[in-house]
């Protein structure tokens, strides 16, 4: 009796384990050729929801690819890049990451680009050099 106890816990754990493993290596699914640069964010997006930051930078990194020619999307991507770098833990990479995207600003079509990554990015990095 004892010993078919012990032999059901060890396939249960068994079996637990591997369904964490497993579930945990998915990798993000392929984009299509077509796909739009919002599409492409929606999936980025999914992925970060659902704790998976490899997979948003896996998105991030196709809309970069993709759409990277525009200004907008090149900023949203490498804001997002940085950004779950900083996430990860890894702060001297997204700080110069964040500077980077600031500095793009400083170009001369910057009045036509979204305030909106320059100013998220002069947060962070106030927040980073505060804290050194």
């Amino acid at each position: 009796m004892h010993r078919g106890l012990i032999r059901i816990i060890t396939i249960f754990v068994f079996s637990l384990t591997a369904a964490l493993f497993f579930s945990c290596a998915s990798s993000p699914a392929p984009v299509p050729q077509d796909a739009s640069a919002q599409k492409i964010i929606q999936l980025a997006q999914e992925r970060y929801d659902a704790y998976d930051l490899n997979g948003a930078n896996y998105y991030y990194q196709i809309l970069l690819d993709r759409f990277g020619s525009d200004p907008n999307y090149m900023l949203n991507a490498k804001y997002e890049m940085a950004f779950i770098e900083y996430k990860k833990g890894r702060k001297d990479k997204a700080l110069a990451a964040f500077k980077e995207i600031v500095a793009r600003y400083d170009q001369p079509d910057a009045a036509s680009l979204s305030q909106t990554w320059k100013v998220l990015s002069e947060k962070l990095i106030a927040e980073l050099t505060a804290k050194k």
